[in-house]
């Protein structure tokens, strides 16, 4: 989809922070963020498309995701808080930089979400990264829109929180697992050399 600015009032939230990972651990963990301990709001996840484009990796998912809501916003929209998003991912290695923009497909009719992330390296100081977010709320319910919009971006201004949580968790995560395996490799190489000795001992006393 493309980033279409809407004709109803809309509120925006915008946010910038800095990890203190550099670029492509930091993508790594972003690509493989789902699931995480630290955000349990994305339930399921699914790849429509995937494929290179001019040296870039596109993707587009579909994410499913469960937010409590009040009972009246239930009775008075239909949402149930089960969420189905699109999400749409662009990552060019060479350029050093990561797109990720994300559309609600359930209750557009009186809620439309956008999301857009951006991946960089930090200007000035290397082995850093930045992530800039932007979310942009609309909603189409007249008497509530003032409630409903400051209870979104709170919502959101959270989940934001979780999310980069999540990447740190991943990020220690990928570590674990590349320490165990060296660790599993540096015993199986110990285990072999100590047969290998073993065998050339018993040969020598023959």
């Amino acid at each position: 989809f493309q980033w279409v600015p809407s004709v109803l009032p809309m509120k925006i939230w915008t946010s910038e922070h800095v990890f203190d990972h550099d670029w492509e651990t930091v993508v790594h963990a972003a690509w493989r963020k789902y699931p995480n301990p630290c955000n349990g709001a994305v339930t399921a996840m699914d790849v429509m498309d995937q494929k290179f484009d001019e040296g870039r990796l596109v993707s587009e998912r579909i994410l499913q995701s469960h937010f409590p809501i009040p009972s009246w916003a239930t009775k008075l929209t239909g949402f149930s808080g089960t969420q189905y998003s699109h999400e749409h991912t662009s990552i060019d290695p060479s350029a050093r930089h990561m797109r990720l923009t994300t559309r609600n497909l359930c209750g557009s009719s009186f809620m439309r979400v956008d999301e857009r992330l951006t991946y960089r390296p930090h200007a000035s100081e290397s082995g850093k990264t930045v992530l800039t977010q932007e979310a942009s709320v609309t909603i189409n319910l007249p008497a509530f829109t003032d409630y409903c919009e400051k209870t979104f971006l709170h919502v959101y201004e959270t989940n934001a929180a979780k999310g980069r949580s999540g990447i740190e968790w991943v990020i220690d995560h990928l570590r674990k697992e590349v320490n165990d395996l060296t660790n599993k490799v540096s015993t199986e190489v110990h285990d072999m050399q100590e047969k290998v000795m073993g065998a050339f001992s018993q040969a020598g006393r023959r």
